[in-house]
């Protein structure tokens, strides 16, 4: 995988890492902390800290902690845009919000985890459900609908290094023994759909499927979530044959 590769600008790979520290868990991140997840001086945070605030990676908080600048959304509008799906795809994740009647979700694989691109929510449930800005965010494979769906299609001598060695518990569902994820891959790939069972999120049940493109390549995911108590077995069947025929739409619409 790329992230065990050595890097050839160490310095670079160093300064770079600064960005990777801030997470939807932790946005903001004082000095110190910073210098010691990197492994450098104060002296030598504050050079780079400097830089990218002064190129608009970073901004600083009155408080003297940094967070992500808005450049970053600059370029997430261009990675968006060059991936070519939101002309392609949209219309066809609004249609299927609207046939589930739950928040859909697209994402893309990424190393050990997924990374989403879309979530639509149905219009007759805008006032219900929580609205999600999802574009970036990421979780791991083995515990959402999505994310399982995509590794389970992947080849299987792949599984064991897109898998952490000590999967986290997010909920008391998590299955984090890791024998255990591999056999619930190898019955995801048989029945052809992902089942999250709370496993990432409280109270919330979640079915997904493979997306791949018009050459027959693997290369998304697509899922659909809901609170347990409105995503029976029965809600979960049906979700499974609206989601089936999104993807095989989708695999007309994407070319690469």
């Amino acid at each position: 995988m790329n992230s065990q590769q050595t890097p050839k600008v160490k310095s670079l790979a160093k300064a770079m890492n600064v960005l990777s520290c801030f997470t939807v868990q932790e946005p903001v991140l004082g000095v110190t902390e910073l210098a010691e997840r990197i492994g450098v001086t104060k002296s030598n945070i504050h050079n780079i800290l400097s830089t990218f605030r002064e190129l608009g990676y970073l901004e600083r908080l009155p408080d003297g902690r940094y967070t992500l600048g808005l450049r970053m959304l600059e370029y997430a509008f261009i990675i968006n845009q060059t991936l070519g799906y939101p002309n392609a795809i949209y219309d066809i994740l609004v249609d299927t919000a609207g046939r589930t009647n739950e928040i859909v979700y697209f994402g893309l694989p990424y190393g050990w985890k997924v990374l989403y691109l879309y979530v639509v929510h149905p219009i007759e449930r805008m006032q219900e459900l929580p609205y999600r800005d999802i574009l970036g965010e990421t979780a791991p494979f083995y515990c959402t609908g999505i994310g399982k769906a995509i590794l389970a299609h992947m080849p299987e001598e792949e599984w064991p290094d897109r898998i952490p060695e000590e999967p986290f518990r997010f909920q008391p569902n998590t299955i984090v023994d890791r024998e255990a994820i591999l056999e619930d891959l190898r019955q995801t790939r048989r029945r052809g759909y992902a089942i999250d069972n709370m496993e990432r999120e409280p109270n919330i049940r979640c079915i997904g499927v493979p997306v791949y493109n018009s050459s027959g390549k693997l290369v998304a995911g697509l899922s659909t979530s809901g609170p347990a108590s409105t995503m029976t077995d029965e809600k979960m069947l049906e979700c499974v044959h609206i989601l089936r025929n999104a993807a095989a739409r989708l695999r007309e619409r994407i070319y690469h």
